[in-house]
């Protein structure tokens, strides 16, 4: 793919405008691999785009460009004690866009819940605004909303107005290793069922056992309260935001609520890793295409959604359990009404 880098929206607009052409929309390319093959595209690689315009620290609101680095930006928000919080790397704009991880626990909050507005361009080059700046002034249609998770295939984002939260008094990491399937649903389930759940938690399976990970915070004395009461082990971070796959294997990506894990542990193959985000989140790192698909036959039985986000056969790529007939006619609709020449890939 050719490469564009415009350095402001009124540059990304005017090219726009150009008709170049099918193009696929980029940041700093760390979730590359896990998109659909776009030959023949260009790439317009957005990670110039990274001022912190505005951070109110008093309202909790900020305006970032699309590709401000999550590092930079947590960084920033360190120094007035505010956080962003969801899990996720990259680029803010790929963050929201892609929305791979969502929420860091049942309770907690994904990109969607923190987008209160955006600029974009339309692939034709027009200029739009959605959402506001600010918590009260949110009003009107949330076509912002239609950006999380789109993949930059409906429009392209180039400032995000975001909602903040305060950094907790305190906060902890724990992580258990090597539990049996059964005392780690019961552990998890236990934490779940706390009226203030973790702030985080993340399981993993592999040959190895289940390790469970987690992030308690609130006021000091909560936190040690609840590592107390569930015996909790401090430890370092050892949060992962994805699954690499195996040589000649593939990385499968959905939707499983917890009540789902028991099915989904069954589901899988000795060999399989699984990843699982307390928002619901998952994924599996899978020997091959038959396990992949031995997977995705059953999904729905156990109250799955799935499909193939990594793999080297790109034919494969976003192979997937069946598509519920109304989201799919309304996404191609809205790709219809923002993009009806297909021009973002």
């Amino acid at each position: 793919m050719s490469a564009f880098a415009p350095r402001s929206d009124a540059e990304l607009a005017d090219w726009l405008r150009s008709r170049p052409g099918r193009v696929r929309l980029m940041g700093a390319g760390s979730r590359v691999g896990r998109a659909a093959p776009a030959d023949g595209a260009h790439a317009v690689q957005l990670a110039g785009l990274d001022a912190i315009e505005r951070l109110d620290a008093p309202d909790q609101t900020c305006t970032v460009g699309c590709g401000v680095r999550r590092e930079a930006l947590d960084d920033a928000l360190r120094a007035h004690d505010l956080e962003l919080p969801c899990p996720g790397g990259g680029t803010i704009g790929g963050l929201f866009a892609a929305d791979p991880l969502g929420a860091a626990s049942h309770a907690g909050h994904s990109p969607r819940s923190l987008l209160l507005g955006l600029e974009g361009v339309l692939a034709d080059g027009t200029a739009f605004r959605s959402g506001a700046r600010v918590v009260k002034s949110v009003a009107g249609y949330d076509v912002h909303k239609l950006f999380v998770g789109s993949e930059g295939r409906l429009y392209a984002a180039t400032k995000l107005h975001l909602r903040l939260k305060p950094r907790p008094r305190a906060e902890s990491w724990f992580a258990h290793d090597g539990l049996a399937d059964a005392e780690a649903l019961a552990r998890l389930q236990a934490l779940r069922a706390e009226p203030v759940a973790p702030a985080a938690v993340q399981l993993r399976r592999d040959g190895g056992g289940v390790t469970l990970v987690g992030r308690c915070a609130g006021r000091p004395t909560f936190v040690r309260a609840q590592l107390q009461k569930h015996a909790l082990t401090e430890s370092e971070c050892a949060w992962s935001d994805h699954l690499t796959a195996p040589t000649g294997g593939e990385i499968v990506a959905g939707l499983a609520r917890a009540s789902a894990l028991p099915g989904l542990f069954a589901a899988l193959p000795a060999t399989a890793t699984l990843l699982w985000h307390g928002g619901g989140r998952f994924e599996a790192a899978l020997p091959d295409a038959a396990a992949s698909d031995a997977l995705l036959k059953t999904a729905a039985a156990h109250d799955v959604t799935a499909r193939v986000v990594a793999t080297t056969a790109p034919a494969r790529r976003e192979r997937g359990s069946p598509t519920d007939p109304g989201a799919a006619h309304l996404a191609a609709a809205l790709r219809s009404a923002l993009d009806p020449h297909g021009i973002l890939v």
